[in-house]
């Protein structure tokens, strides 16, 4: 009795975390509203909008070869006892989002992907766009074989794809267009610092008198290149453009969540998922009424 009422007190407690967590999901995507990208504000926003290319080349998914531009996959061996997938990963490559307003760069490290498409099947390589080959070097007996065993391998792939509806919820920053821009004081040193890590190069610029040193007067010339230097690239970074970018918060009571699902699918999930916790906890707090009264 004492050891099921550890067990029920700590599957009621975890519940209970888990529950609360569902619903500061449910909450927030219920009641954060949706922002353009050209005027969100920086920090915690919604956004909605359309998926466009990633940042690099075309990715492609391990185990269909579809175009995507992320992807998650997983390979299971049917007939290995050990539990758990022989093969999985899921990419971290930015893809681009935008809406009728602009466009943000959006960084999945650390999200919790729900993509609409998702797509599982059977095998009997452990990729299976191996298979075609498999087949092509199996004989009659080894077919049967087969047939009669089942496929050994099972997989699973979910994709986001290219012009998907996408929503997004995370933290939102801006970069460029003069923001963030370092002061001419902070540049130099900077500038400095970078010289002074190629000694010799700063030497063969700057020693006139070639004693293999920087003297007084050589170093008030080096800090007026550099000040030069440090006002080039701030004026740079003023007239740099804009670019928005999605990603995970700081804050872990803030999820980071990207789906293509629609925002009162999501939402609707997550109440479920919250409101299923709650009939768990009932249950549990019924059971250890019931051990001890």
């Amino acid at each position: 009795m004492i050891w099921l009422t550890l067990l029920l007190l700590f599957s009621l407690v975890a519940t209970t975390w888990i529950g609360f967590r569902f619903l500061n999901h449910y909450r927030l995507i219920t009641g954060t509203p949706t922002s353009l990208i050209r005027s969100a504000h920086q920090g915690y926003v919604e956004v909605i909008g359309h998926i466009q290319d990633g940042e690099g080349d075309i990715l492609r998914a391990p185990l269909s070869n579809m175009e995507c531009v992320w992807y998650r996959f997983k390979v299971e061996d049917l007939h290995e006892k050990k539990t758990g997938p022989v093969n999985s990963g899921e990419s971290q490559q930015w893809f681009q989002v935008s809406d009728s307003s602009g466009t943000c760069l959006v960084d999945p490290n650390g999200a919790r992907v729900k993509p609409d498409y998702t797509r599982t099947w059977h095998g009997n390589t452990l990729n299976p766009r191996d298979e075609t080959y498999h087949h092509t070097n199996t004989t009659s007996r080894s077919l049967l074989t087969k047939e009669l065993s089942g496929p050994r391998y099972r997989y699973t792939e979910s994709l986001l794809m290219r012009h998907e509806k996408v929503y997004l919820l995370g933290q939102f920053r801006s970069v460029g267009g003069g923001r963030h821009v370092e002061s001419v004081k902070d540049l130099t040193k900077e500038v400095i610092t970078e010289w002074k890590a190629n000694y010799t190069a700063l030497l063969e610029r700057f020693d006139e008198n070639g004693d293999n040193k920087i003297d007084m007067k050589e170093w008030d010339a080096v800090q007026k290149a550099a000040a030069v230097e440090a006002n080039e690239r701030r004026r740079s970074q003023i007239n740099s453009p804009s670019m928005h970018v999605m990603i995970a918060p700081n804050n872990p009571a803030q999820p980071y969540l990207i789906s293509t699902l629609n925002e009162e699918t999501l939402a609707r999930r997550y109440g479920l998922y919250s409101l299923g916790c709650l009939v768990a906890i009932t249950a549990e707090i019924y059971g250890l009424l019931y051990l001890w009264y």
